[in-house]
């Protein structure tokens, strides 16, 4: 052996011996008791000691706590009597809760599964183009039934635009967010107004993240979206749902003049939980102001906003909220339940009743918005809301037509009112509703 392995070993082999001594000397100058599963080896080879050990550790054992002993209240079982009393007990606690507003999910809000032909064929041509959609970000109750065609027929999706990623970290929202996500693809523009022009539908939303990271925060690629959309489908309508591009309006008005039909930007909630449910770059005043000056830049848009409710509000701070909606020019409202998207964001607050969604309908509707959408299931972007939006749209442009013939020989420019457009589609929907229920 190599003299320095064997100086290596040596040495290993007397620290060892060493202090095996040396523990033995401390026992033995202590005189401690071994542990119940310690064997003195000292004395006995034979095995015999280890036997004894091990046979006096499994009596201790015998004579040790029982399960009662660690479970309280359970030094005896339960009569079915008790375990009746007990369960009705916590049923009562449960009932409790919900009547505050809280815990389950309640019946009204339970929705199917999204599947069907139409849902498979929207996937597949969104992976094979590479675009992704507010509805699968966001987990959306209504996917099933917008993607499916619905009770109108027309299937819809909200595309969402650059990206997947976030720049900002709402505590609703479900969507991934990154400080810097990956660069935009140029090609997007060009490909969602081809997947739109193949579906052949009628209205469709925008929407996207929010690109801090950008320069323009993303608006020239929103208005490059919709111009090309409006050369390859002319005849389809386009809603933006667009970030607040940090209230610059040199960044509002190019996606205001690019095509589209309606300009939406969403409050939300209401004044005082903004910093609570969204991210510090949003705030009240400063979407209030994209709403506003939307409607000075291009006073024909239709604009739109949304409220969640079950965050915390009371009744009237929705109240002012629909009033500075108003008094900013907002033609269309809509008013959903938060749904608790993962454990990891806010808790709801409270279920809010349909009833309570009825309300603020009335409400809308009397406070002057030419559409109000106001139930548990409501989103920003909703089938049955796109489907009245577009009638409107489509009579608006039928009474211009007849208004500009009338002017021509009249030589009258007035136009038909947004209101009484809406109306009329109103009394046509309910003729409908009450034919049907006779039926």
């Amino acid at each position: 052996m190599n003299p320095l392995l064997r100086r290596i070993s040596s040495s290993t082999n007397s620290i060892r011996l060493s202090g095996q001594a040396a523990k033995k000397a401390v026992v033995t100058a202590l005189g401690r008791r071994l542990l119940a599963t310690e064997v003195d080896n000292s004395g006995e080879t034979d095995g015999k000691s280890a036997r004894r050990v091990r046979k006096d550790f499994a009596d201790k054992m015998k004579d040790g706590p029982g399960f009662a002993d660690f479970v309280s209240g359970m030094s005896e079982p339960l009569t079915p009597d008790q375990a009746l009393e007990k369960a009705a007990a916590a049923q009562n606690r449960l009932q409790s809760k919900l009547a505050k507003g809280t815990t389950r999910l309640p019946r009204w809000l339970k929705t199917d599964i999204p599947t069907g032909g139409n849902v498979t064929k929207i996937r597949k041509t969104l992976r094979d183009l590479n675009l992704h959609t507010v509805c699968e970000e966001a987990r959306c109750p209504n996917m099933g039934e917008c993607w499916g065609g619905g009770k109108h027929g027309t299937a819809t999706a909200t595309i969402m635009i650059m990206g997947d990623t976030c720049t900002r970290g709402c505590r609703f929202c479900s969507v991934k967010t990154s400080k810097s996500p990956a660069a935009l693809d140029p090609k997007e523009p060009e490909n969602v107004a081809r997947a739109l022009a193949a579906w052949g539908l009628d209205y469709i939303v925008l929407t996207s993240v929010d690109r801090d990271d950008l320069a323009d925060f993303g608006s020239n690629h929103f208005a490059s979206t919709v111009r090309n959309i409006r050369e390859m489908a002319p005849q389809m309508m386009i809603e933006c749902l667009t970030p607040d591009f940090q209230g610059r309006p040199e960044l509002i008005e190019p996606v205001a003049h690019s095509g589209l039909d309606v300009y939406a930007h969403n409050i939300e909630t209401v004044e005082a939980l903004q910093r609570m449910v969204r991210d510090h770059r949003a705030n009240y005043k400063q979407s209030m102001f994209v709403l506003e000056h939307v409607k000075k830049t291009k006073p024909t848009l239709l604009t739109k906003s949304s409220i969640m409710l079950g965050v915390g509000e009371t009744d009237e701070e929705v109240m002012q909220t629909m009033r500075d909606l108003r008094s900013a020019g907002v033609d269309i409202v809509t008013l959903g339940q938060y749904m608790r998207p993962t454990k990891r964001h806010m808790k709801v607050s409270e279920y809010v009743s349909p009833e309570k969604f009825k309300h603020w309908e009335q409400v809308g509707n009397e406070l002057g918005f030419v559409y109000t959408a106001s139930g548990p299931l409501v989103r920003s972007s909703y089938k049955a809301g796109e489907f009245f939006i577009s009638e409107i749209l489509r009579k608006r442009s039928a009474a211009k037509a007849a208004a500009q013939e009338a002017a021509a020989a009249n030589g009258d420019t007035q136009t038909g009112n947004l209101r009484d457009i809406a109306a009329t589609i109103a009394t046509e929907e309910r003729k409908k509703a009450a034919t049907t229920t006779v039926l």
